[in-house]
């Protein structure tokens, strides 16, 4: 249970990601083009403010599969117990 948990964690969080870094890039890298800048200014505030955000999610989305994976295993274990006493 332990490794599907891992494995899932893991690749929702690359998705997650993988998207809100390319949406940074293509954001500002858009709004670069559109204010007429050649040095990508924007573009490299938008990546480097997607690394905090990236971090979140990863927490945020962990911390989430790993309450649901706890709940089940509660469900799972007073299952058991409950086929024992009869």
């Amino acid at each position: 249970m332990l490794a599907n948990l891992v494995g899932q964690v893991g690749c929702v969080t690359g998705f997650v990601a993988v998207l809100i870094i390319g949406a940074a890039f293509g954001a500002g890298w858009l709004l670069d083009d559109w204010l007429g800048n050649e040095r990508r200014f924007v573009t490299v505030v938008f990546m480097l403010g997607s690394f905090p955000l990236t971090l979140i999610a990863t927490v945020r989305i962990s911390l989430l599969l790993l309450q649901r994976a706890q709940k089940r295993v509660e469900e799972i274990d007073k299952t058991y117990k409950d086929k024992a006493r009869k």
